[in-house]
């Protein structure tokens, strides 16, 4: 599992080049502030946590103020988690994680699903509560001021999405493929560029549709003669990762 937590602002800095343009991590400051202001509440410091409710207002303020003005109530990404799984077959028998010893001649990665939990600050909710908190400071009201900050944290929404991702299928297969070549092993190199071929065939739609059928084609033919003909393997393999790494950057 990958966990992408997307950068933190710290201390909200104001720099000589003025506000930074992160949104996401604008929001998780404001988390971050939030999370501070009830240690200080727990504490019973009013000016502490008087200062970090104002330093989170002041993040959702400038969020706020660079989002569209349509865009109500306004839902900024904090983090990103992602876990991938890979299914290799036909495989050796074998127990715990796969490995290059559990590979067969004819072995190609067949499936790659992907789940992605991503969660979003409700800013708009945010900063209508964080006046409140520090209205319930003022009166010493604790409890009050601590539940406001807390309901802040729940306004954290998270989205769970999974499916199968043909662009990894085809990365993993093409790197599979790359391994056997340095090996020296050209035949072996045949059955992940057949299936690297094959998840390109879906990228039927799209900017890339048009290139990757053009690839899917050449893949197929050299995964035919590779055997025979490898002088120049690794660089073939080569430009087709390229292009496929980069529609994978842009995908995620």
């Amino acid at each position: 599992m990958m966990r992408h937590p997307l950068p933190v602002l710290a201390a909200l800095l104001v720099t000589g080049l003025g506000w930074c343009q992160d949104l996401p991590g604008m929001a998780a400051g404001i988390l971050e502030q939030t999370d501070m202001a009830r240690k200080a509440v727990a504490a019973r410091d009013k000016a502490e946590s008087r200062d970090h409710i104002r330093k989170a207002s002041l993040l959702a303020g400038e969020i706020q103020k660079q989002s569209p003005a349509d865009a109500r109530p306004v839902m900024v990404p904090v983090y990103r988690e992602i876990e991938t799984t890979t299914t290799y077959r036909p495989v050796k028998r074998g127990k715990g994680e796969m490995t290059a010893n559990r590979l067969k001649k004819n072995t190609s990665v067949r499936e790659v699903q992907e789940e992605v939990a991503s969660a979003q600050l409700n800013v708009t909710a945010a900063a209508e509560r964080l006046p409140a908190a520090e209205a319930a400071l003022e009166r010493d009201d604790w409890a009050t001021a601590d539940t406001v900050l807390s309901d802040i944290s729940k306004s954290v929404l998270t989205i769970q999405a999974q499916g199968d991702m043909p662009l990894l299928k085809a990365r993993q297969n093409l790197l599979l493929a790359r391994a056997r070549v340095v090996d020296g092993k050209y035949k072996d190199a045949a059955a992940p560029l057949r299936a690297a071929a094959e998840a390109l065939a879906t990228l039927d739609r799209g900017p890339n549709a048009e290139q990757a059928e053009k690839m899917r084609q050449q893949i197929l033919d050299y995964a035919a003669n590779i055997g025979r003909d490898h002088t120049h393997a690794l660089g073939r393999i080569d430009s087709w990762l390229d292009p496929v790494n980069q529609w994978n950057d842009v995908a995620h």
